[in-house]
């Protein structure tokens, strides 16, 4: 074609009239009036043929960062099992630097995914998918993100071993209107109270374990863990064993911690552990109390520094006694006339406060976060005025008789589970309590038929009018505040359980299911996993 000049209107008389007039010419031998001396040709440049013809179309954009490159592709796809094998390690290596994703799906039940990705440009990537279900076949598949590869995913595959036999899963029943709260449910787990092996367990909802560990030997499943989303590890203490001091472990890593003050050995761990808002650790231990020559079982709690493992909080039961506010046994033969299992550790308004559980006392204390100073003892016989919702008063044998498993929702706002060791039946209660009037005000309650557990036990507000309730060692059931509906049941026919804790879809694992975020960057992406 030739090249396009930068002329005055050409004029023809064979082009069409209405051409013409477009050009500003006309059908006789005259010229345009705005070009009167134009020649009516061209010297020596060729000109289109048609005034409508179109140039060489302009050259492509350079090519995008994320755009598929020549060449680039997965090299090496290797799985490396993770403890237990439902955690799996992905490493892929790339002909040359990009980000990754990688994606495992079950060969049997096409919607359990598990997603992963590394946003950093390098040619070898780690990919860390979790959660998967026992003993199942997988395909897992990778791919570079940015920039892409021209061509197919890298594939290979996984099976995961079975879970242990010591470990069951739940038979889940949900209300199909409301459904669960949560995704993920971890608790301490054994077939019996007494029975080793003890584990800490997850279970996915629909009640089939998804991770476990095996808990040190001569630990009894009577601990608290708790999972902590800020550095994701799960705290552990307790179960009535010098080896029930309190740890940290992460579930990729394996233990990180695990505290060892001079005379752990000769020292029993008793029910909880806990990691508190500061990033301190609080233990609670037994010891032993005296007083007229008589010995008994008390307890003492400690709060010490990880870092530095200084304590700088240490309470013993020892002086409660000695202040008169706690008795000694009524005989020879009780030697634990307090049994402590739970405490909590909390900022509120009038400063650092302790709460302490006495199961066999019945009562519930609370202590100065600082001092040890007791704040208030609520039990039978103390001089309480005990209320209902409505103000009416109803008698302090309605106080908790055995308490486990307790919650602090808010400055001596608490909730109990409370076993009934002399009552007909287990209830779960909110109690606030108010130690200047000396009112205690069960705001709440709740029990269903059949329900009378004197030992054990746990319950945790969900944050959105429901709690969980570990009827231990029997069923988890999730209840509705306001209308005392059971909205999820889990039982377990073979194996006991403690503290259960509830968990959002998105904590622990990488399950494309259970967490939104997850699901939405996977459905960007599957298509290069293809």
């Amino acid at each position: 074609m030739g090249r396009w000049l930068t002329r005055a209107p050409v004029c023809s008389v064979h082009g069409a009239a209405i051409l013409l007039a477009a050009l500003g010419c006309t059908t006789g031998t005259g010229t345009a009036d705005s070009a009167p001396d134009m020649p009516t040709t061209v010297e020596s440049e060729t000109l289109p043929l048609h005034p409508h013809a179109t140039p060489d179309p302009p050259p492509p954009p350079p090519a995008g960062p994320c755009d598929p490159v020549e060449g680039l592709e997965v090299v090496s796809l290797v799985p490396v099992a993770g403890d237990p094998d439902t955690m799996i390690d992905l490493d892929v290596t790339l002909t040359s630097p990009a980000t990754v994703a990688a994606a495992c799906v079950s060969d049997s039940e096409p919607d359990q995914i598990f997603f992963a990705e590394s946003t950093v440009t390098e040619d070898a990537h780690a990919l860390r998918l979790s959660g998967l279900l026992p003993d199942s076949a997988y395909t897992c598949t990778a791919a570079p993100t940015c920039p892409t590869r021209i061509g197919p995913a890298a594939s290979t595959t996984w099976v995961t071993s079975p879970a242990p036999e010591d470990v069951q899963p739940f038979t889940v029943l949900v209300n199909p209107l409301l459904g669960m709260t949560g995704a993920w449910t971890l608790a301490p787990h054994a077939l019996g109270l007494f029975t080793d092996p003890d584990y800490l367990v997850i279970w996915g909802p629909d009640g089939r374990p998804r991770w476990w560990t095996l808990l040190p030997a001569e630990i009894r499943m009577s601990v608290e863990a708790l999972y902590h989303a800020e550095d994701d590890v799960i705290v552990w203490g307790g179960g009535a064993s010098p080896e029930g001091r309190i740890r940290i472990v992460d579930m990729w890593e394996g233990e990180l911690y695990a505290w060892a003050p001079e005379g752990w050995e000769e020292t029993t761990f008793h029910h909880d552990a806990k990691r508190i808002a500061d990033g301190r650790l609080l233990t609670l231990e037994d010891t032993q109390n005296t007083t007229d020559g008589d010995t008994w079982e008390g307890f003492r709690i400690r709060i010490h520094d990880p870092t530095t493992g200084i304590v700088d909080f240490d309470f013993d039961s020892q002086r409660l006694v000695d202040e008169g506010f706690l008795e000694k046994p009524a005989t020879t033969t009780d030697n634990d006339p307090y049994h402590a299992n739970w405490m909590d550790w909390r900022e509120t308004a009038a400063g650092p406060r302790l709460y302490v559980s006495l199961c066999y006392a019945k009562q519930i204390l609370a202590l100065d976060g600082v001092t040890g100073d007791l704040v208030w003892q609520l039990g039978r016989g103390m001089g309480w005025t005990v209320v209902d919702p409505t103000g009416d008063d109803i008698g302090d044998d309605a106080l908790p008789s055995c308490q486990h498993g307790l919650e602090v929702l808010a400055d001596d706002d608490l909730l109990v589970y409370d076993n009934g060791l002399d009552q007909a039946s287990s209830h779960a209660q909110e109690w606030l309590v108010d130690p200047v009037a000396r009112t205690a005000q069960r705001t709440w309650n709740w029990t269903e038929p059949g329900w009378s557990q004197w030992y054990l036990g746990d319950i945790d507000d969900l944050g959105n009018g429901r709690v969980l309730i570990t009827k231990a060692p029997g069923p988890l059931v999730e209840v509705d505040r306001a209308t005392g509906l059971v909205e999820y049941r889990g039982e377990m026919p073979i194996g006991d359980t403690y503290r259960a804790e509830r968990y959002e879809g998105c904590d622990f694992f990488t399950a494309v299911k259970e967490c939104p975020d997850l699901a939405a960057r996977y459905e960007e992406v599957s298509a290069l996993l293809e």
